[in-house]
């Protein structure tokens, strides 16, 4: 009997995909050594490669991000909702919008349809590369 494979009599039990092949890690120590190489000059805002568990590897990260504030109605802020969107693209500012209003449903509103906006530029852009975005 190998290290993850059982034989039994109703049949062979394989755990965790069996045992490791030539190129797959042979350890933890190794892993972590293999996925510092493959991840060696990316910047955090980038997908970075992994081992999962049974050393299954992933490649997984965002390439946008949404970052926003909004302040409320206050004496010190003013009388209405205001604050700003940023939209990154792996890290780097690539649009931002400011919002100033009377009242959180008109700002939800505003946001929300902002932010859909953007969705469908990329969107359109995957489209003409011939990608579909999941909806």
């Amino acid at each position: 009997m190998e290290n993850n494979i059982i034989e039994h009599p109703r049949g062979m039990i394989i755990i965790s995909g069996g045992n490791p092949l030539e190129g797959c890690p042979k350890d933890w120590e190794e892993a972590k050594s293999i996925i510092e190489k493959m991840n060696d000059g990316k910047t955090g805002n980038e997908p970075q490669w992994s081992f999962d568990c049974g050393f299954k590897l992933d490649y997984d990260g965002g390439l946008v991000n949404i970052s926003s504030r909004f302040y409320p109605p206050k004496t010190h802020y003013g009388p209405t909702w205001d604050g700003v969107v940023h939209v990154y693209l792996l890290g780097k500012l690539v649009e931002d919008k400011e919002f100033d209003c009377p009242t959180l449903n008109e700002l939800k509103r505003q946001v929300d349809e902002y932010i859909s906006n953007i969705i469908g530029k990329m969107q359109s852009v995957f489209k003409m590369m011939n990608y579909s975005l999941p909806k």
